[in-house]
């Protein structure tokens, strides 16, 4: 695959989604990966900008037909990324930006090379309630307070992590990791060793020139 595959998780609530929608509005060679979802959109969500949002017979159906790079059951509904809407990204010449849950995180880890792993936390607990409290409209708090519980412990499995405390130190943060990544040598090492044998060679050429004898090299 073309290009980095940038996978932000964290626990229900920390700011991942937030995060990722700004990244996206300020850098041209980053795109938000929608995935497919059975739950029910929320107010203000809309088809084809937040989620695909399908039935659990249609979700199936694309699990079957082997659609999926990931999928995961979380609160008894199904998300998962399609190769589809991964390949879209890839093909426009952009680099996948993924905001999914922590089991769809490890998946994609598993089966793509190229992936750097961001982990997002809250500041602290009392914050973070005070976020869960203030979007009632979502699921039971508590349920997905234990969820988050086997979520928080998989930290470890991830490259990066930042403390959303302050919503553009955050976005600051995330900016400069994806900068880091897209020079990383371990990703783009043949395209890097190519211009670099490049240039020893004319410095070679140019050194045989202006001495006029063989450089030993």
């Amino acid at each position: 695959m073309k290009g980095v595959v940038f996978v932000i998780s964290s626990p229900t609530g920390a700011g991942k989604t937030t995060l990722c929608e700004i990244i996206q509005k300020r850098r041209n060679d980053v795109e938000r990966v929608i995935t497919h979802t059975t739950r029910k959109p929320r107010e203000g969500e809309k088809n084809g900008v937040d989620y695909y949002f399908v039935d659990r017979e249609t979700f199936e159906e694309m699990i079957k037909r082997g659609e999926f790079v990931e999928y995961a059951v979380v609160h008894n509904n199904f998300y998962g990324t399609s190769k589809k809407a991964l390949n879209d990204v890839v093909e426009s010449g952009k680099n996948p930006l993924l905001a999914i849950d922590v089991q769809g995180a490890k998946n994609i880890m598993d089966w793509i090379d190229r992936v750097v792993s961001v982990f997002i936390l809250p500041p602290s607990f009392e914050e973070w309630l005070k976020r869960l409290e203030r979007d009632r409209e979502r699921d039971n708090i508590n349920i997905r307070l234990k969820t988050a519980i086997k979520e928080l412990s998989a930290i470890g499995l991830f490259d990066y992590c930042i403390v959303n405390n302050e919503l553009e130190n955050s976005v600051n943060k995330l900016n400069s990791i994806i900068d880091s990544s897209l020079i990383k040598v371990s990703f783009f090492g043949e395209r890097f060793q190519k211009l670099a044998e490049e240039l020893r060679l004319k410095t070679k050429e140019f050194l045989e020139v202006k001495d006029g004898k063989t450089v030993h090299v």
